[in-house]
C-alpha cells in the first residue's frame, strides 16, 4: 500500500468537513466549508460542490505538509450520493453485515478537479411494498459503523435500537455486527419551524439548559392521549395563561415535539424488532436526558444508554476505520 494517509470527506446538505488521517487513524487535521449538496441543488449542477471539496482537500495537504503522492485513498460519505453529490449511488437495503456493506463501497472517478478515484460510502434504506414502512438515511449510516463497538461496550443487550437526534431523528436498530431496520422521523426540522414561524417561537426561543422531567414525560403522555395538533396546542396555554415557567414549557414542547420517536419505536418493538430492549442515544448529553425521560415508563425499552458525542472524538472516522478494516486495508 502506497502512501501513508487517507482522506476522508464528511459532507452534508450545508456544510462539508475534511480530515486528514494516518495509518493509526489518528486525525491530524480537520477543516471545515460551508458547502454541501443544497449549494449544487440551487446552482443545478455539482460543481460548486466539487470545487468546495477540492478548495478543502488542498488547504488539508497544505497545512499537513504532505504531498498528492503521500494520500493512499480518499473516502466521502454523507449526501455525496444523494442527486445533488459528487454522483448518485444507489442506496443500500437492509438489513446488511458490515462487512457486506465494506463490500459495496462505489469507486467513483472524478475527471473535474481531482482527477483520482474517491470512494464513496452509500446511504442506506428499508423497503416495503407498504409506504409507511420505507426509510432511508444519508450520512448516519458510516457513523453507526463507528458506534457498534462502544454499544457492545456501553449496552448489555445485543438489540439495540440507536437513536441519532437531528433534523431527522433516526432509530437504527442493530444486532451484533448487523443493521436490521432504520425508523425515520421528522423532529429537528419540526421544532425549527415551530420556532421560526409559529405562535410557539417565544417557547421554543427560551434559553434552557435544565429540562423538567416531569413536563417531557407529560408532553408525551399527551402526545398518546390527545394527538400532536392538540398536545402542541396545550403548550401554547401553558404561555397564555402563565401557570408555568420557561422551563416547564420548552421541556412540554420536546417531550411532543420527540414523543413520537418512541411511539414508532414501540409500534416496531411490538409489531417487528420483538428482541429489541435498549435505545442508546448518540448525542450530547442534553439530548440523551431528554430521551431518557421520554422512554420511561416504556413497556418495551428496559435501557436508555447514553453514547457522548464530542468535537474530540468523530464516530464517522471510526466508521471508516471500520470499513478499511473489513477491506483488509489497514
Amino acid at each position: 500500500m502506497k502512501g501513508n494517509y487517507w482522506i476522508y470527506f464528511d459532507s452534508g446538505t450545508s456544510n462539508s468537513r475534511v480530515y486528514v488521517l494516518d495509518r493509526q487513524f489518528q486525525v491530524l487535521y480537520v477543516n471545515k466549508k460551508n458547502v454541501g449538496s443544497k449549494d449544487s441543488a440551487v446552482a443545478g449542477s455539482n460543481r460548486v460542490l466539487i470545487e468546495g471539496l477540492k478548495e478543502l482537500y488542498d488547504g488539508a495537504l497544505a497545512a499537513s505538509g504532505i504531498t498528492e503522492e503521500e494520500v493512499i485513498d480518499i473516502y466521502a460519505s454523507g449526501m455525496v450520493t444523494s442527486p445533488y453529490g459528487l454522483k448518485e449511488v444507489p442506496h443500500l437495503v437492509l438489513p446488511i453485515t458490515v462487512q457486506k456493506f465494506a463490500d459495496s463501497i462505489y469507486c467513483h472517478y472524478e475527471d473535474c478537479c481531482f482527477h483520482r478515484n474517491i470512494y464513496l460510502i452509500p446511504g442506506l434504506k428499508t423497503t416495503d411494498d407498504d409506504i409507511s414502512f420505507v426509510n432511508n438515511m444519508h450520512g448516519e449510516e458510516i457513523e453507526i459503523l463507528g458506534v457498534l463497538d462502544e454499544a457492545a461496550r456501553s449496552c448489555r443487550s445485543r438489540h439495540v435500537a440507536l437513536v441519532f437526534p437531528g433534523s431527522h431523528t433516526h432509530v437504527t436498530y442493530v444486532q451484533e455486527d448487523g443493521i436490521t431496520g432504520i425508523i425515520s422521523n421528522f423532529t429537528g426540522e419540526l421544532f425549527h419551524v415551530l420556532k421560526e414561524d409559529s405562535i410557539l417561537a417565544p417557547i421554543l426561543s427560551a434559553d434552557v439548559t435544565e429540562l423538567n422531567p416531569e413536563m417531557v414525560k407529560k408532553g408525551v403522555e399527551n402526545l398518546t392521549k390527545f394527538g400532536f395538533n392538540r398536545a402542541i396546542y396545550i403548550c401554547h396555554a401553558m404561555r397564555l395563561f402563565q401557570n408555568s415557567t420557561e422551563a416547564d414549557r420548552y421541556s412540554y414542547a420536546e417531550g411532543v415535539l420527540n414523543g413520537g420517536v418512541r411511539q414508532s419505536l414501540e409500534y416496531y418493538c411490538q409489531n417487528a424488532w420483538k428482541e429489541c430492549d435498549t435505545v442508546a442515544v448518540v448525542a450530547e448529553e442534553f439530548m440523551y436526558r431528554l430521551f431518557r425521560d421520554i422512554f420511561e415508563g416504556s413497556e418495551y425499552i428496559r435501557d436508555v444508554v447514553w453514547i457522548p458525542i464530542s468535537a474530540k472524538k468523530s464516530y464517522a472516522v471510526e466508521g471508516l476505520k471500520k470499513i478499511l478494516t473489513c477491506k483488509e486495508c489497514v
